[in-house]
């Protein structure tokens, strides 16, 4: 784990008393400066959008002040956090883009990097005191790891505010009734909200995609070995989601149909639903029928 305790060598052409990281002309040559080309393949895309990150500190609850960046890249969100008053840690897994943080360190001493994976560190790892927040851009390619990692840390973050994919954040925060097996997990762990959503155009380069930032309050109803064990039950379930519950179930258990609707009444849970429909308190309870263990949700 390397921490950043300097700026580097400031380019010329960039007067860090006017750096302005939202003019996707900046970051173009913040990025040359220090040899980084973004990797479509991973999904890396920098904030370049003023508007949206003025929006995205603002919809920010006032305390705490200490924010755990996961992946702040070149540094644009984390620029508008640190000019709100925040008190930055970030955790930033490529070395070019650690030297080019070192631009906001000649102005922001309250700004700690780490060169390290997200996927590695925690708060204990990472010196952060409870309590703090999360907020991060996170790449495409591990965002399922990252999340579940982000809502299983201790001592757990008040609250997560999260880039995504807009079709993924419309899945994990769906209504009852369209639920997959992403959000089941997601919503084991924490309250899901969707509060902003951002086009392509938002980014350099441009994704394909558009983005929306998710809110997650994380939720400890249920202990990670339980989650895991009704995730695994879950999973066959969901493979026949487009069957009748009973039929999930069956082939969960290795029962008939008629055994799985009798352990379904038994969970007060109509055998005749879809898999997507049926919420937080009926999975937990179908988990305790099935498994002998405690459901209740809290």
């Amino acid at each position: 784990m390397e921490h950043l305790h300097h700026p580097g060598v400031l380019p010329a052409s960039i007067a860090v008393k006017g750096l302005d990281l939202c003019r996707e002309s900046t970051t173009r040559a913040v990025a040359r400066r220090f040899g980084l080309s973004p990797e479509r393949g991973r999904g890396q895309s920098f904030l370049v959008d003023r508007e949206v990150r003025d929006a995205i500190v603002a919809s920010l609850p006032e305390s705490p002040r200490l924010v755990l960046e996961v992946g702040p890249g070149l540094g644009a969100l984390t620029q508008g956090l640190l000019e709100a008053g925040r008190t930055v840690v970030g955790v930033e897994v490529d070395h070019r883009a650690v030297a080019a943080l070192g631009l906001l360190r000649v102005r922001h001493s309250e700004l700690r990097v780490v060169e390290e994976s997200a996927l590695r560190v925690g708060p204990s790892e990472l010196g952060l005191s409870p309590p703090y927040i999360v907020v991060g851009n996170l790449p495409y390619s591990i965002t399922g790891a990252l999340l579940s990692h982000l809502l299983d840390m201790e001592p757990a973050p008040l609250s997560c505010h999260v880039l995504l994919q807009h079709e993924v954040a419309l899945r994990l925060a769906a209504p009852v009734g369209r639920w997959s097996l992403a959000t089941l997990a997601v919503q084991l762990a924490a309250t899901c909200e969707v509060r902003l959503k951002m086009g392509p155009e938002s980014f350099w380069p441009r994704p394909k995609v558009s983005s929306a930032l998710v809110e997650l309050v994380p939720r400890r109803a249920l202990q990670r070995s339980a989650r895991e064990a009704l995730l695994q039950l879950a999973r066959p379930i969901f493979q026949q989601r487009r069957k009748q519950l009973r039929h999930g179930v069956a082939v969960a258990m290795g029962v008939s149909p008629l055994r799985a609707g009798q352990l379904l009444e038994l969970a007060q849970i109509d055998p005749a639903q879809r898999p997507g429909a049926i919420d937080l308190g009926e999975w937990v309870r179908l988990g305790a029928v099935l498994t002998g263990g405690a459901g209740e949700w809290r």
